[in-house]
């Protein structure tokens, strides 16, 4: 009778620590997928400023567009729009592609291979918006002077060569402080994939 009472309880301390141990595998999987996209949120919620700055410009843009009196000013506000749009788009669509990375039904190590590919495909798309960024200060820089001047600065070399110089330091700079804040933010992310892999 005693042995039959010690095995009931065994098994049912047995029962109770598998219960225990799957509560605390989910509750540990949860907090890795809240600190994974807490890592994540670093970078999505500027992405996301900077979007609504861009979609914004470009409804003030297609709102201004006859301003634009010229065939040369009328094609660099069409590039303009275009880039305003194309920008953002692209950035947001790679920050998603790095959010749904934590699917719980994958195993660590197919969840760090790919994050290590949508980690590379992140960085080229970063790359191609901070590339097209030039082209778009160029084609904005040139139709503010129609959307926003009162006096024709477009025989005022002094104007381009000051507006462009400065705006082009700026957005170096800007560029290389972002894509290196980034890079350890998406590290910070990839860091954490791996500690609970081991």
């Amino acid at each position: 009778m005693e042995l039959d009472d010690f095995k009931t309880t065994w098994d049912e301390l047995g029962n109770q620590v598998k219960a225990n141990q799957n509560l605390n595998l989910k509750i540990f999987d949860k907090m890795s997928r809240t600190r994974f996209h807490s890592n994540l949120k670093r970078i999505l919620l500027p992405e996301l400023l900077g979007s609504i700055i861009c979609f914004g410009f470009a409804i003030f843009t297609i709102f201004n567009f006859d301003k634009l009196d010229t065939a040369s000013f009328k094609i660099a506000g069409a590039i303009a729009i275009l880039l305003f749009i194309f920008l953002p788009a692209i950035s947001l669509w790679s920050i998603q592609q790095l959010y749904k990375l934590t699917d719980i039904n994958k195993s660590y190590a197919d969840t760090i291979k790919d994050f290590a590919v949508q980690k590379i495909k992140f960085c080229r798309l970063q790359k191609l918006n901070f590339t097209l960024s030039y082209l778009l200060l160029a084609t904005v820089i040139l139709i503010s002077t129609r959307l926003f001047g009162r006096n024709d600065v477009t025989n005022n070399s002094y104007f381009f060569i000051i507006s462009f110089g400065f705006g082009y330091i700026i957005l170096l700079s800007f560029s290389k402080w972002a894509f290196k804040k980034y890079n350890k933010t998406i590290q910070q992310a990839e860091d954490l994939l791996n500690e609970l892999a081991s």
